[in-house]
């Protein structure tokens, strides 16, 4: 902790209302921004297999920590998202790094594929595309749940002649 700076001023900037000011998850306190490393990048890889030259931009991706990130960001908040991910439940966070560890792997096997793709292989182009879809857009998502959490439950009163309602329309069209 910073000298001067007391619990009390901690827990004010880390509220739920200051984190969701900030564009921060208030439960896992962890910011979607981070996940813009990735995203940027896969929709070069997106382009690729149709224009090889933009193979030159995917090329100089590297990993990049969380916090590293956002201490090289312009994220209005980069401060607050430091501090929040500092004080983030350290569950979630390993969770949130393995998944990223997944999506660094995964990032430096299309970084592989790209590098000397001149677009004359279609197989090659095929490849980056599957690498696209199935891998890395997957882990991608799965980062970003674990940075939403998980939804909120709040159970609705059951109505039950609307659960007669739909047995009636499940019969008709089964």
């Amino acid at each position: 902790m910073a000298i001067g700076v007391t619990e009390e001023a901690i827990a004010d900037r880390l509220s739920p209302e200051a984190l969701a000011a900030a564009n921060i998850n208030p439960n896992t306190r962890l910011a979607t921004d981070y996940l813009n490393h990735f995203n940027n990048v896969v929709m070069m890889l997106e382009l690729v297999p149709d224009m090889p030259d933009c193979a030159e931009d995917v090329v100089g991706w590297t990993p990049v920590a969380y916090d590293d990130y956002f201490r090289g960001s312009h994220f209005r908040e980069r401060d607050l998202a430091i501090l929040a991910w500092e004080k983030a439940d350290p569950t979630i966070r390993s969770e949130f790094e393995s998944t990223v560890t997944h999506l660094d792997c995964a990032m430096a096997e299309a970084i592989d594929l790209v590098s000397g793709f001149d677009g004359s292989d279609p197989i090659a182009a095929e490849r980056i595309r599957f690498m696209v879809g199935e891998r890395l857009k997957p882990l991608i998502a799965s980062a970003s749940g674990i940075i939403n959490g998980p939804p909120a439950v709040h159970a609705a009163p059951v109505d039950p002649s609307e659960s007669e309602a739909q047995a009636a329309v499940d019969e008709l069209f089964p």
